[in-house]
């Protein structure tokens, strides 16, 4: 057995360890990434954790641009992997799908392949790029599986659950994301600044009765007293799990919600103001053509820098309302993760965390033959019951809280 890990940033620095962690079911494991380096620093902080389960089977580093099929194709044919884990940046996503198709290798990522800001890559888009290889998955006799994260990703299987066990009737689907945790930088953002910046900027999409409604970024608000964490400021975002939560889970209204701090908010809308978070390109008085958002990504900590001195916690999880046997019903289905812990183990913090023990979920999930039916399948699809029963010996435990309904 084989893997092939597509991808060296905070994500898949996480997805590395925990590959690692379960390499007497994986074998070999190969890190691809543009920077060499990165993937090696990878492997070094592996064998530094004495990550690497079975020495036996070897870990390696190649150099690969995810934006060539070509180049993809090759890497594919000379490792061999009996499945690709794409841990790269979300716009990466079509062009190695193309190449597991070309080559038969299934397929599993973390993100979905749209900027959310750009026309025709909005949230009642999102997936349609990736949704096109259904029929050439099915046709290849591989397995394809989508967004497999946390959000997207956990909260999707905790709404698929409820909706198997816990609800007769669904009012509503609401993602709660906070980070309650401190690192210390007056402004850094959790993982790839570019993808970070142009996800929070867009306008907000929710499902609302069928239909699609529409409003600008940070302009709904709520406070919700989330566990362990307490009370917190949430504003509905554009999020993926939004739209294949709509296509595969009977609910009435879904919206995702994220926390963000004021003094984040306000870096924030002074950034957004001056253009900083723009994409166009700009041209300089020394005559250099720059993109605004690029040059940012340049100043600002790079996200696997915040790790060491990381410390508080995460709360991500879905609150569903509505009925079951006939009575109002309102839970909230969550997970905490705490930075300093995830540091210990990975030397990483939560956010990549949570995002990569999932995806070791799913991997492993394959290989159990348990989510490997061929085709393209997003995590609603599958069996909820199996990923809730694994995660927690992966890393990530999950709790039920019933609420005043």
């Amino acid at each position: 057995m084989s893997v092939l890990q597509i991808g060296a940033g905070g994500v898949g620095w996480v997805i590395a360890h925990k590959c690692a962690q379960n390499n007497d079911v994986f074998g070999d494991i190969t890190i691809a990434s543009r920077t060499l380096s990165k993937c090696e620093k990878i492997i070094t902080s592996i064998k530094g954790r004495n990550n690497l389960k079975d020495t036996s089977k070897t870990i390696t580093a190649q150099v690969i641009n995810a934006d060539d099929i070509d180049a993809l194709v090759a890497l594919i044919k000379q490792v061999q992997p009996d499945l690709v884990i794409n841990a790269g940046p979300p716009w990466v996503n079509v062009a190695i799908m193309e190449a597991c198709v070309q080559t038969k290798t299934a397929y599993l990522d973390t993100s979905v392949a749209t900027d959310l800001c750009s026309p025709g890559q909005q949230v009642p888009e999102a997936y349609d790029p990736q949704w096109a290889f259904a029929d050439r998955f099915k046709e290849a006799g591989i397995t394809g599986i989508l967004g497999a994260g946390f959000d997207p990703g956990v909260v999707s299987v905790f709404a698929t659950y409820a909706h198997k066990h816990l609800f007769d009737e669904i009012d509503s689907i609401d993602v709660m994301d906070v980070n309650a945790g401190d690192h210390g930088q007056k402004f850094a953002t959790n993982f790839d600044p570019e993808t970070n910046m142009l996800e929070i900027q867009g306008d907000s999409f929710y499902y609302e009765n069928g239909e699609w409604n529409q409003v600008p970024c940070h302009s709904r608000m709520m406070e919700f007293d989330f566990p362990v964490v307490g009370k917190q400021k949430v504003y509905s975002m554009a999020h993926d799990e939004v739209r294949s939560m709509a296509e595969f889970i009977p609910a009435k209204r879904i919206e995702f919600w994220m926390g963000f701090s004021d003094s984040y908010l306000n870096f924030f809308n002074v950034m957004r103001t001056i253009g900083l978070l723009d994409t166009k390109p700009v041209t300089t008085c020394d005559g250099i053509t720059v993109e605004p958002l690029k040059v940012l990504k340049a100043i600002l900590p790079d996200p696997t820098s915040l790790a060491p001195g990381y410390t508080g916690k995460t709360c991500i999880g879905t609150w569903l309302r509505g009925k079951k046997d006939g009575v109002a019903k309102s839970i909230f289905i969550y997970n905490i993760c705490d930075h300093k812990e995830s540091y210990n183990e990975v030397e990483h913090q939560a956010i990549s965390y949570t995002t990569g023990v999932p995806a070791i979920t799913a991997a492993l999930l394959y290989f159990q033959g348990k989510w490997s039916d061929k085709g393209l399948y997003n995590v609603e699809q599958l069996n909820p019951d199996h990923f809730l029963a694994l995660m927690p010996k992966i890393g990530l435990s999950w709790e039920i809280l019933e609420l005043t309904a």
